[in-house]
């Protein structure tokens, strides 16, 4: 039983570093997403927003931990989602608290700006030809199944449930053995695509190196577990090895983003891509018809997000609207 609470403490507790890490995480001149004079950013005005921060999410931090670890595990299935929202509530309210205080320090949008929204396509093939190995990996995996497939029982479980208890079964058939290794394969290949259509259409100063290194490393995670669950044919895994995959996929993550995002912090080289405030809503979604960007940088976290203001972001949402329903599908039809 610790094994399993420990299982189901790893992703909440990575969710709750994530949610403290936020404020520190966009461009170096960056604020709670404001763009604001470096001497405030790492001045005492900008430590103590931070730091206030902190400190409004800390009781709902160590509420949710204590929770995790005390009530009763077996019904896990009832109050997981709830431990977990209340904490996502909490931060939304003090990252709002500390961007009306950031605020008052912004400084001001040029109103011209002009950059080049393609890339060369040395630079688009390197990032792109990354995502081979995590494929390289999947294909490792199905020639590894295809060379034992005799050692494959007639039934295998493939799903347990929160208690450890095997309650989903497969059989040794094309779509109950290969399914996992077929979705894998579709998540990394769509991670490429979205990669390859970001560098393409978004500003050269929005899509970061951080941003690009963390949609790398998402596809070798996701091609390290469906490797990893697509092996479970020839024996079953045990929740210590569930734990130890949880801790190196987050720890993998750590160590390929945070240097990324430190090296950039300590150049302090750009205050990032600057877009109308009018054009923001909800500091989330952009919208500017004016604008030829398809992506343009997030004000909040890393990474960039649709201009719902371009024609072609329709097409963007169609196309990925469609890869969750070949997935859905996939799964569905596939299951033996």
């Amino acid at each position: 039983m610790t094994i399993l609470r420990l299982t189901l403490m790893a992703p909440i507790s990575f969710t709750l570093v994530i949610l403290h890490a936020l404020p520190y995480i966009p461009r170096p001149y960056r604020l709670f997403g404001v763009v604001v004079p470096r001497e405030i950013r790492y001045g005492s005005e900008g430590r103590k927003m931070l730091r206030r921060y902190g400190f409004q999410l800390l009781p709902w931090t160590v509420a949710t931990l204590l929770a995790a670890l005390c009530l009763p595990f077996t019904w896990a299935a009832m109050w997981l989602a709830f431990v977990t929202f209340i904490p996502l509530i909490a931060a939304a309210q003090a990252f709002s608290r500390g961007r009306a205080s950031a605020l008052h320090f912004a400084l001001p949008a040029p109103s011209t700006r002009e950059v080049q929204l393609t890339e060369k396509v040395d630079q688009l093939l390197l990032p792109v030809s990354l995502f081979l190995v995590p494929l390289a990996m999947l294909a490792g995996a199905a020639l590894y199944v295809h060379l034992h497939w005799n050692e494959i029982p007639a039934r295998f479980p493939v799903h347990w449930g929160i208690d450890g208890t095997a309650n989903g079964w497969s059989t040794r058939s094309l779509p109950g053995v290969y399914r996992p290794l077929i979705i894998g394969s579709m998540g990394v290949l769509f991670l490429m695509a979205i990669s390859a259509i970001s560098s393409w259409g978004s500003r050269k100063n929005a899509f970061s190196a951080a941003s690009k290194i963390t949609v790398i490393a998402v596809s070798f995670v996701i091609a390290a577990t469906f490797s990893w669950v697509g092996l479970l044919p020839f024996h079953a895994h045990s929740m210590r090895g569930v734990l130890c995959l949880d801790v190196a996929s987050f720890g993998f993550l750590a160590a390929m983003v945070c240097p990324s995002l430190l090296r950039h912090a300590e150049s302090g080289t750009d205050t990032g891509e600057i877009t109308p405030d009018a054009c923001w809503h909800g500091d989330q979604f952009y919208y500017n018809p004016n604008d030829p960007a398809l992506f343009v940088e997030k004000r909040i976290g890393i990474g960039v997000t649709i201009n719902f203001g371009n024609p072609r972001s329709w097409i963007v949402l169609a196309l990925t609207l469609l890869f969750i329903a070949l997935v859905f599908l996939v799964s569905r039809f596939t299951h033996a």
